[in-house]
């Protein structure tokens, strides 16, 4: 074989090698893309799933707290209960699927603060049930607002979920200072909870845009 031939073999050799390599390097490139994109998606389904998990409970407990007077009273405890449960599960499953961490805190102060309103409901001694309940709510509160998107240039979805956290502060500081002693307190608070509960319904709107 002539030196000439020899030299396009180990030409053609390393050439046939280096594109394999190339090919390679692009194919872990596109699978890594297609991990992350689809760890993406999982994540915002999760998010989307969490935030109408806890639209829903908002929902439920502001049923129960309705002064509803053909309604029985053990009827709106149980709705309360399964309201804020669902609020706490709901909030946790966002937290755990938020790109940013200020998210993550307003999340679990929420979800912290649902479960304080169920150790509320559940204690039998009225004054301390009482301070609980205001507690959470306060919890909430500031949940909702640590949430709340301060930069410039935000998009459509993150303007809309910071129109759902500000009703949601609005709801849950009437809820705060009402006097559960009084008619009209009774009242305020009711409205207070469907506040939250259109605040939180127009976060997850937010939530379904993004996605």
């Amino acid at each position: 074989m002539s030196s000439s031939k020899r030299k396009n073999e180990r030409h053609s050799q390393k050439f046939k090698q280096k594109k394999k390599k190339e090919n390679r390097t692009t194919h872990l490139r596109i699978s890594d893309n297609l991990n992350r994109s689809t760890e993406s998606n999982h994540s915002n389904t999760i998010a989307i799933i969490g935030g109408w998990i806890e639209a829903i409970g908002n929902i439920v407990a502001a049923i129960g707290d309705t002064p509803f007077k053909n309604m029985p009273e053990t009827i709106k405890t149980d709705l309360r209960i399964v309201g804020n449960v669902l609020q706490a599960v709901g909030s946790a499953l966002t937290s755990d699927n938020e790109p940013i961490f200020i998210d993550i805190v307003g999340d679990i102060l929420q979800s912290a603060g649902n479960v304080t309103v169920i150790i509320g409901i559940l204690d039998e001694n009225e004054q301390s049930s009482q301070r609980l309940e205001t507690i959470g709510n306060e919890l909430q509160l500031l949940g909702a607002g640590v949430s709340i998107n301060t930069q410039e240039n935000l998009t459509f979805s993150q303007t809309l979920d910071n129109v759902g956290n500000a009703i949601q502060v609005i709801g849950n500081a009437l809820q705060v200072y009402a006097n559960p002693y009084t008619e009209e307190g009774i009242r305020v608070n009711a409205i207070g909870s469907w506040t939250q509960a259109v605040g939180t319904v127009i976060s997850a709107l937010a939530a379904d845009y993004n996605d």
